[in-house]
């Protein structure tokens, strides 16, 4: 009973790291990171484009610019990081 418990807690944690952090070159980024530690630990982005995400500022919604930073991983899925008023604000995979 236990084991199936860690089990599922051990798949439940690593489910959620996936979609606020990136592993690169052995150092992680995580939301809240300015873009310059994610240039400084994942170098320059493969390429980057621009999108609007609706934000909600207390209870008010908005319609706000947002640049996307993609990240090639090799084999796997790209990586795509959202970068807002210098600051990380999501990340997920492509």
């Amino acid at each position: 009973m236990k084991r199936s418990v860690l089990i599922v807690f051990l798949v439940l944690l690593s489910a959620s790291a996936t979609g606020e952090s990136l592993r690169c070159r052995g150092q992680v980024v995580k939301v809240g990171d300015s873009a310059n530690t994610l240039v400084r630990k994942c170098g320059n982005p493969l390429r980057k484009y621009s999108s609007k995400e609706t934000i909600s500022d207390g209870g008010r919604r908005s319609l706000t610019g947002v640049s996307n930073w993609v990240y090639a991983r090799g084999g796997k899925k790209d990586m795509i990081v959202s970068v807002r008023s210098g600051s990380v604000v999501k990340i997920h995979a492509d």
